[in-house]
């Protein structure tokens, strides 16, 4: 499960990337930094929470999925 957040985190953004390149023709790292600044008025505490939010639940799977693995059925 953090894998798969992990991939589809890092394929949005390149996706996104790939898209803005061709739009507005400029380099890809450009495109890079721009995603990750932050205009004025949004609340960097909501964004950056939530995607901290999805990371730490999907651990918490990855953990209770482990966790039942190794438990054998009765």
């Amino acid at each position: 499960m953090t894998l798969a957040f992990l991939v589809v985190f890092i394929g949005m953004l390149i996706l996104i990337a790939l898209i803005d390149m061709f739009i507005w023709q400029v380099s890809f790292f450009k495109v890079i930094f721009m995603l990750f600044k932050l205009d004025e008025g949004t609340n960097e505490s909501f964004v950056s929470a939530t995607a901290i939010i999805g990371l730490i639940c999907s651990i918490v799977i990855d953990y209770r999925l482990r966790k039942n693995k190794g438990q054998k059925p009765l």
